[in-house]
């Protein structure tokens, strides 16, 4: 690059440097040296740009010259100095149509550059042997006009060839330098006054062609540095999304792919269980249960906190009772209690409010989560929950949650990294009690999601207390909600259901189920066959396997739809358990969703949903999908 400063430098081997770096391809260089090569190309861009209106300034001041000139110099001298300037002129004017007609890339820039920059400097010499003439002349107007172009094109000069510097300095000192040298060797008073005055002026104007420089780069450099930020940044951004599709993706097969052979495995634990066993076999299958379902919860803790990262989980809006949320926890969790042979009560302030409007699924998997971890890290005393009103309703409750034991107690470190994601007190705590510190960031996450937070208190080797607050809008109570809490027997079950499902130990659990419940049935095993069966006969439900090889079951479904007698309700059985899973069932025409795997209790409920009498049944104008269950 040219040294900084108002000194007249010039070394000849910046220029073919300068030239050359025109011609590096932008993909050959490193990210550093990138943001330099585009400068240097806008550079010569900013030349073209501004060239046309120098070129026309220069053809102007020509004519004024030359008419001045004519009869007070050599007409010989007049008419080839015209005849140099006007070729050259049009020649740098044709040049700079061309290129911004072509707009060339910055890899054919080295032509157009060294085009550029060879015009400027013959315009240079070109004024400059016509000043040397023109100012030994006898009239002084020619003289003073001379002085004037000559003064003004090195001006325009400073700027117009400030993308370059060290064209600017061979014209100005060309133009200038040949006018001051002339000036010496003029027979004139004060001829060493109007060399210095050139001399000074030229310096003036090589400084200022320098500063220009330095600005134009400062800006470009900003602005092409923000470029390539806002490029990084972009493809930051759609890496990142690239592999948040990616996580989902993994997350979603290895969900179907745990999923199906758990569904195999618990079902057939619950079928074993239904037998008649030895004391010591009942203890063995209640340990393997035990264990799958321990599994089963961390895939679900798994999925819910990859739908909390990605802003997908969502929430419901239901009417529920706290009171009977609270008491439901309780009951799931006696039996571990009783096992370890802990003390677990409940303490339900009288003035609760007997319906919210809240998700209760959230609020008591919120619940279980906290007091499960309670009874996992007590081995003697108690677990007590309370539930209290904090502010007389309105039309809003705030009810204060709190979760005490007599556990192991977590100490001031592990308490500030409890709610971190796979964290728990320490390494022992994790071998001698098990668990993948998932629970309590999910419960942390979901109850700020409500508007609450979680807080703690403890003691090491005493206790801990979990609690929180949370607002709930005043609800009245939902009609199913009033209907499940009624105690019915349960209802016997006939019908004709077609079970479509390609996994050989999946047909083997829902056969055992159905059979079990006294319901007759027929099982194809993919959607080519259930599409036929399915529109052939009459049937009272169609469990559908959603993923199958040729025609899944959401394909399968559509077909079924489209033809005349295909009103029979289908519910989708599946592995996989994503809110965006459910919507593609709803799409394609499900009545309901189970998740695999499947217990017996769940297919039941189900099954007398749709196979009772006032079951739905959809009038010819009406869709043929209900809500998802």
């Amino acid at each position: 690059m040219p040294r900084s400063g108002p000194f007249l430098r010039f070394e000849m081997s910046e220029l073919p440097q300068a030239l050359a770096a025109a011609v590096i391809p932008v993909a050959t260089v490193p990210p550093s040296d990138r943001v330099e090569l585009r400068l240097r190309a806008e550079m010569t861009r900013i030349f073209h740009r501004a060239a046309i209106s120098g070129i026309a300034f220069h053809i102007v001041l020509g004519c004024l010259t030359l008419y001045a000139a004519h009869g007070a110099a050599p007409a010989s001298f007049v008419w080839g100095f015209s005849g140099v300037l006007l070729l050259v002129s049009f020649s740098r004017a044709g040049c700079h149509i061309a290129f911004a007609r072509r707009n060339p890339p910055a890899d054919q820039l080295l032509l157009w550059r060294t085009l550029f920059v060879t015009g400027a400097i013959l315009t240079g010499i070109v004024w400059a042997v016509g000043g040397w003439v023109f100012l030994a002349s006898d009239s002084s107007v020619l003289r003073f006009l001379t002085v004037i172009t000559i003064a003004g094109m090195s001006a325009g000069a400073a700027r117009g060839l400030s993308p370059e510097p060290w064209c600017s300095r061979i014209f100005i000192s060309t133009t200038l330098g040949s006018m001051g040298l002339k000036f010496i060797l003029m027979p004139v008073s004060g001829q060493w006054m109007l060399t210095a005055i050139a001399v000074l002026y030229g310096l003036y104007l090589i400084n200022m062609s320098h500063s220009e420089h330095a600005d134009l780069k400062r800006i470009y450099r900003l602005v092409f540095e923000n470029e390539d930020l806002v490029l990084t940044l972009s493809a930051a951004k759609e890496r990142a999304e690239s592999a948040n599709v990616a996580k989902s993706g993994f997350l979603a097969m290895m969900s179907h792919e745990i999923r199906t052979p758990m569904n195999g495995v618990i079902g057939m634990l619950q079928a074993v269980q239904s037998t008649s066993l030895t004391r010591e076999q009942r203890e063995q299958v209640q340990v393997a249960n035990s264990s799958a379902e321990a599994l089963l919860r961390l895939l679900n803790d798994i999925l819910d906190f990859s739908k909390i990262e990605s802003g997908k989980l969502e929430f419901e809006s239901i009417s529920f009772s706290p009171a009977a949320a609270a008491r439901e926890v309780l009951a799931l969790l006696q039996p571990r209690a009783v096992e370890k042979r802990i003390e677990m009560t409940i303490e339900l302030a009288p003035n609760l409010p007997p319906w919210v409007m809240a998700d209760p699924v959230r609020m008591r998997q919120v619940l279980l989560n906290l007091m499960g971890n309670a009874v996992k890290f007590t081995e003697k005393g108690k677990v007590r929950l309370v539930v209290e009103m904090m502010e007389a309703p309105s039309t809003t409750a705030r009810l204060h949650f709190r979760i005490r034991d007599t556990g192991i107690g977590i100490d001031a470190p592990a308490r500030a990294r409890l709610f971190s994601v796979f964290s728990q007190a320490d390494s022992s705590t994790t071998r001698r009690f098990g668990g993948s510190g998932l629970g309590l960031a999910i419960s942390q996450r979901l109850v700020k999601t409500m508007g609450g937070e979680i807080t703690v208190v403890s003691i090491p080797g005493e206790g801990s207390e979990f609690s929180f607050d949370l607002v709930f809008p005043l609800a009245e109570p939902a009609v199913d909600a009033v209907s499940a809490s009624v105690a019915r027997p349960l209802e016997k079950l006939s019908g004709r259901v077609l079970v479509v499902e390609d996994d050989r130990v999946n047909q083997k659990v829902i056969s055992l189920m159905l059979g079990r419940l006294g319901i007759a049935f027929e099982v194809v095993d993919n959607g080519l066959s259930a599409v036929q069966r399915g529109t052939a006969e009459d049937w009272d439900l169609v469990l559908m396997d959603v993923q199958m090889p040729e025609v899944d079951g959401l394909e399968a479904t559509r077909r079924i739809r489209r033809h005349p007698r295909g009103r029979t309700p289908i519910v989708a059985l599946t592995a996989n358990a994503l809110p965006e899973d459910r919507a593609a069932c709803e799409a394609a025409g499900m009545n309901a969703f189970l998740t695999k795997p499947i217990r017996e209790m769940e297919l039941r409920l189900c099954l007398e949903t749709w196979l009772r009498a006032d079951r739905f049944e959809a009038q010819p104008s009406e869709p043929l999908v209900s809500k998802i269950a």
